[in-house]
């Protein structure tokens, strides 16, 4: 091969189409990527929605009491149907409440520690960002909008296609509007601030209803044609087309300020995003909400502050405990889940019925199972706190099972009393009603250790593995072992709920104490140490 051949092949290669094709493969890569992850959210959406159509039509059921006679309350003055704007505003709130600690740029503190402080233009990264923002301000506000439309319908009774396709068209562009107003606050770094207003907007809303129910109870004619007329408008198309067109206009007026204001988010947001998204997808790969709930820094300085004066004289492990119910803010959920319970069994009519005191009840010890799971889960799996403490293993345990104990039987004592006093719940037979709320207690109590001491799960992965819906309903059903036992050992409660006048069968007994002896084992002690394995 003479020279001339070899210069010319060596001119043939050029290094600039090797990188080109190479980037090419890379880009291919991640666009399928991109379209494989896209497809199994949207999967996973509509699988879900199935599931909850049902599920939402249960619950309406029971909460009407369809077929069951219930009591007339004289302050029930609303109905299911003319509270659905509200849930439709909170919703609304809750999102931009989301997409204001998500951000526009999908990056985690370790990722933006090495390419912000590069001095190259992140102009390419941050518009795919701000897409993907706003994708995902329309998925949520469009999966958000599913669901309510499932409760409207649900409600009225009649389906108009034309409308619903309106609404989800209201819904996308709110989508669009609230995502863009979260780049914008977060651009001027006053997220803290939004989120402080939109606490108040939920008072202000909970505020305005609390000031309709007085004016409906003293039979206002204004307020009864205003609650109509509000309740009518959501099932009327000229009024989602007049909301469609102003949800555009401020969809392009806050898309483009959005553009305008998304090259000057600065680092330190970028990095608190990128932090807030990794919580986020870690909570829901685990389905566990506590990053995406947890308290800020001020409350918990104010609930240590308080809580040190409650506990300055409880012995520690107790301390550890109740101190943990404060400054975690547990005593919220069901505190919250009480008063919302009574506030729609007294102002909403036909949910003063048995059936919606039994999901009542139910809510109560799914909620109660996981809120002190949490509480006592450091007492179960940190075995380090034994030398720290200098207590023994089995006395941490047997202060956290009591503790379970004291707080469900509060719970389901002061639910059984508001619905008693509402004349919801029939307590005629008192010893009756007492044994089963300690039963209930004991049970829920149990789960509440079990659930404690779990590992973490990745949902994704189990459920990617998965090969059917049996496989997917065996895996469900075993990580959810502690939350069904919680709900099976209400059963007499159910049963006193349902049919007060006649006794509790004695195999609803056996299964309550059956998932409630875990906790006796702990409390009484006498048992054999063979026995306690």
């Amino acid at each position: 091969m003479s020279d001339s051949d070899v210069s010319a092949r060596a001119s043939d290669f050029d290094p600039q189409q090797l990188i080109l094709r190479a980037k090419r493969r890379r880009n291919f890569s991640e666009r399928f990527d991109s379209f494989s992850d896209a497809y199994v959210w949207v999967l996973a959406a509509i699988v879900a929605l199935a599931y909850l159509f049902s599920a939402i039509f249960g619950l309406i059921f029971a909460l009407l009491g369809q077929g069951i006679a219930h009591r007339q309350m004289p302050t029930a003055v609303w109905t299911l149907q003319e509270l659905s704007p509200v849930l439709l505003a909170l919703g609304a709130i809750y999102l931009l409440r989301l997409l204001l600690n998500l951000g526009p740029v999908a990056v985690n503190a370790a990722q933006a520690d090495w390419w912000l402080p590069l001095p190259l233009s992140s102009a390419a990264l941050r518009g795919s960002a701000l897409r993907n923002a706003l994708l995902t301000g329309i998925c949520a506000s469009a999966f958000i909008g599913v669901l309510w439309l499932i409760v409207l319908y649900g409600l009225a009774g009649a389906f108009d296609p034309l409308l619903a396709g309106c609404a989800l068209v209201c819904f996308a562009l709110a989508g669009i509007v609230l995502a863009s107003a979260g780049v914008v606050i977060q651009s001027f770094g006053q997220q803290r601030r939004a989120q402080r207003w939109i606490g108040r907007g939920i008072a202000a809303i909970v505020a305005v209803l609390v000031v309709f129910w007085a004016l409906l109870t003293a039979k206002n004619q204004w307020a009864h044609n205003a609650v109509e007329t509000m309740a009518g408008s959501v099932l009327e198309l000229p009024a989602w087309i007049c909301a469609a067109a102003i949800l555009l206009a401020l969809g392009v007026v806050s898309v483009w300020w959005a553009v305008q204001r998304n090259r000057h988010i600065g680092s330190r947001s970028l990095r608190s995003s990128g932090e807030s998204q990794q919580r986020v997808l870690g909570a829901l790969m685990q389905a566990d909400g506590r990053a995406g709930t947890a308290p800020s820094t001020a409350a918990i300085g104010r609930r240590r502050r308080w809580g040190r004066r409650i506990t300055a004289n409880l012995p520690v492990a107790w301390r550890i405990l109740v101190l943990r119910w404060i400054r975690g803010g547990y005593w919220q959920a069901a505190g919250g889940y009480l008063l919302l319970v009574m506030a729609l069994a007294a102002t909403v009519e036909q949910v003063a019925n048995p059936l919606s005191a039994v999901v009542f009840y139910l809510g109560l010890g799914v909620l109660l199972t996981i809120n002190v799971s949490r509480v006592i889960a450091p007492l179960l799996t940190q075995r380090q706190l034994t030398q720290h403490l200098g207590q023994p293993a089995a006395k941490l345990k047997r202060s956290a099972a009591l503790f379970a104990v004291i707080y469900s039987a509060v719970a389901l004592g002061l639910l059984t009393g508001g619905l008693g006093l509402l004349g919801v719940a029939h307590l005629g037979g008192f010893w009756w009603w007492s044994a089963a709320v300690v039963v209930g207690s004991l049970g829920v109590a149990a789960a509440s250790l079990g659930h404690a001491q779990r590992k973490e799960r990745d949902w994704e992965s189990l459920l990617g593995a998965a090969t059917s819906d049996t496989t997917i309903a065996l895996v469900l059903f075993s990580e959810l072992a502690t939350l069904v036992r919680a709900v099976a050992s209400l059963a007499p409660l159910f049963a006193l709920v349902l049919s007060p006048q006649t006794g509790i069968a004695w195999p609803l007994w056996m299964i309550s104490l059956l998932f409630a002896l875990p906790v006796l084992r702990l409390l009484v002690g006498e048992f054999p140490r063979s026995m306690r394995r």
